[in-house]
């Protein structure tokens, strides 16, 4: 031993202190003793400044005794270690030496053993040296982290348990991808806090023994265990200690580390400390989850009463815009009954009629959005769709964006609701412009019909048969795997505050699965997307049955000369449908208030063969009309015609007993079907 060995000998034989002194150099140690007699000479040196490092003793003396002196000596310095030295003494004597808190005693006449038992207690000593300093640091960790909540606590315990430790680095990480990635909630690196990072855990990742195995810990070496881990290697890592974090039902939920470049000494309650702070950790981090899930249901609850109030609105606009296009489909119609061929290619009636279809489809669009709309299931082409969705998308795009279509004309058709297909090409396209609002690029839109085969998705496999593909391909930005995997969630977006609702890929991934279809996506970050489409090929819909054909008929328009009552509340639609029914031969009373006409239905109910009603009036309710019309004549045929109605659907209009059930505006050959249908169809029920 190179440094002195301070000895307080309590001893009144200096013969004796020169035989100790003796074997305490043959023993290997360079001790400094100093000798007392007395009680008073024994204290005066405890409570000096001397840092002793032992104390030995002699029992039986002339003025106290060894057991006197541990008394002393335990009083004023409790850690001391004290070696009782002395000659024959009865075991009863040993005994209770020893308990009084005597480490051990050697026989004078064994000597020889002095420097074993000096040895063995000096390094009992400094592991119960350790063990207090871990112990007061456990309490200060403790007391430290009291009240703290998120990345203050996590910061604390870090750098708490790199203190108590002489560590240089400490991470708090949390398990993502079903395990296979690890998050860093908190990292300090040379006891400096860094920013957090991510990374897979591999078998060479200490932190995957932790999440499988438990508590590890490697006081040395930990670089030669887990060979290759560049983690490790930058941070110069020799030891290395981890937990794992659980959750509620005790399942891995991350991990709690700490990182030496210099071997590490751990006391030797170290498990039982690290497993405490585990606990605050998991508790705080479900805490934070909590109010992160809170909060998210808050901002969807907030959104979600966003989007019914925007919807309650887009209804009430739409039913205006439908109130706006009635008369001018309806007199256009009309004007188009009495004209020529090239009269009406002259006076662009037709371009007319195609515009307001335009815009009857739009106003669907907005009463699908609002949910004011049922879903029409047809057999459609979806060539015209696409071309009819980027020309109107065109207009609103910059120069910088370069659009490219490649539709397959012999793709066959699909069995969908044409307005929300409408709405998915919208969707799509319309991400695809602003992930390259930026920087420019291309948008290909691209349609094919082809085969499917059992195995080509095994995840969510489709039916095996013919399918149409519609790709959307844009040469954007991309997307990172963290978001690819929630794009489909409602509420998630990636645009800034203020330009995104998160609705409208959950919206499109609804639309495509309730079409029996498959969605996919693939992107890189700053590589593009490529969202893919699959719906299944249906047998294309007979002749006559396409309502866009149905726009231009315009002869053979079944006739009829009934007395018709037609309610609604607009004047200019009153006016217009009177003009048009009474072309097609029939005698028509035009009412634009609820009560008045029922009155006048009262008067006289076999005046009228067929009553057409608006649904959504003031005062009184197209339904709230035909019930009472139905009480005075129970087989009056009534059609009622809706631009929207949260209150009355197509099921529960018939289920009145409600002969027909059409959407605003009306086309003319649409409404003279419905009209000689009504009349010709029994009441039921």
């Amino acid at each position: 031993m190179d440094s002195p060995l301070h000895v307080l000998l309590v001893e009144d034989s200096e013969d004796d202190a020169a035989l100790l002194d003796r074997a305490l150099r043959k023993g290997g140690y360079t001790p400094l003793l100093t000798r007392v007699e007395t009680a008073e000479a024994l204290c005066r040196c405890l409570g000096n400044a001397d840092d002793w490092h032992l104390v030995l003793s002699d029992y039986s003396m002339p003025r106290f005794n060894g057991l006197e002196a541990l008394k002393l000596v335990r009083q004023t310095r409790p850690d001391l270690p004290f070696i009782l030295v002395s000659g024959a003494i009865g075991e009863e004597a040993a005994t209770e030496i020893v308990r009084a808190g005597a480490r051990d005693y050697v026989m004078k006449d064994k000597l020889g053993r002095l420097p074993l038992v000096v040895a063995r207690e000096l390094e009992e000593a400094e592991h119960r040296k350790a063990q207090r300093q871990a112990d007061r640091a456990m309490t200060a960790l403790v007391g430290g982290i009291v009240g703290t909540t998120g990345t203050e606590c996590f910061d604390r315990i870090i750098t708490g348990l790199c203190e108590l430790l002489d560590a240089d680095s400490g991470f708090i990480g949390f398990l993502e991808e079903g395990g296979k990635r690890l998050r860093m909630l908190a990292c300090f690196i040379n006891r400096v806090k860094t920013q957090t990072f991510s990374y897979d855990l591999t078998p060479n990742v200490p932190c995957s023994m932790v999440v499988a195995d438990g508590y590890q810990l490697y006081p040395q070496g930990v670089r030669d265990v887990f060979i290759g881990n560049r983690l490790l290697e930058d941070l110069g890592a020799e030891g290395y200690v981890g937990i794992p974090l659980f959750n509620i039902e005790r399942q891995p939920m991350g991990t709690f580390c700490v990182v030496s470049s210099r071997p590490l000494r751990p006391p030797t309650n170290l498990q039982k400390i690290m497993e405490i702070m585990a606990v605050k950790v998991a508790a705080e981090i479900e805490r934070l989850m909590a109010e992160q899930e809170r909060e998210k249901l808050e901002s969807q609850l907030r959104q979600a009463q966003k989007m019914e109030a925007i919807g309650t609105l887009a209804g009430g606009i739409a039913h205006d815009f439908n109130n706006i296009l009635t008369p001018i489909i309806g007199y256009t119609e009309i004007a188009r009954m009495g004209m020529s061929e090239e009269e009406k290619k002259l006076w662009g009636v037709e371009e007319v009629l195609k515009a307001a279809s335009r815009a009857r489809d739009l106003v669907r669009q907005i009463l699908a959005f609002s949910r004011h709309r049922e879903q029409e299931y047809i057999s459609l082409s979806l060539q015209p769709i696409i071309r009819e969705s980027i020309k109107l998308l065109r207009a609103s795009l910059p120069a910088t964006l370069e659009i490219r279509l490649d539709i397959d004309q012999n793709c066959g058709p699909v069995f969908a609701d044409p307005t929300q297909i409408h709405q998915v090409i919208m969707n799509l396209s319309t991400n695809a412009a602003h992930a390259m609002e930026d920087a420019g690029g291309i948008l290909e839109v691209d349609l094919q019909e082809v085969d499917v085969r059992a195995e080509q998705f095994p995840d969510e496999p489709l039916a095996p048969g013919r399918y149409a593909c519609l790709t959307v391909r844009d040469t954007g930005k991309g997307m990172d795997r963290a978001t690819l995997e929630r794009i489909f969630e409602p509420y998630f977006t990636t645009k800034a505050q203020g330009k995104g609702t998160g609705l409208g890929l959950s919206v499109v991934h609804g639309i495509i699965s309730a079409f029996h279809g498959r969605i996919d996506v693939t992107s890189e970050k700053g590589q593009g997307t490529i969202f893919k489409i699959h719906l299944p090929i249906t047998p294309p819909a007979k002749t006559g049955n396409d309502p866009a054909a149905a726009e231009n008929q315009t002869t053979d328009l079944p006739c009829g000369n009934e007395r018709l009552l037609l309610v609604d509340d607009e004047e200019s639609i009153v006016a217009m449908n009177v003009t048009m029914l009474e072309r097609l031969g029939y005698r028509v009373t035009g009412m634009t208030n609820g009560g008045k006409a029922l009155a006048l239905f009262a008067e006289n109910p076999r005046g009228f063969d067929l009553v057409i009603t608006d649904q959504t009036m003031p005062g009184m309710t197209g339904g709230e009309l035909v019930g009472r019309m139905q009480e005075i004549r129970p087989d009056i045929p009534v059609i009622l015609c809706t631009g929207y109605s949260a209150q009355m659907t197509e099921e529960r209009a018939l289920a009145i007993g409600i002969r027909a059930y059409l959407m605003k505006p009306l086309n003319l050959h649409e409404l003279a079907l419905a009209i000689r249908r009504a009349i010709a169809t029994p009441k039921t029920g």
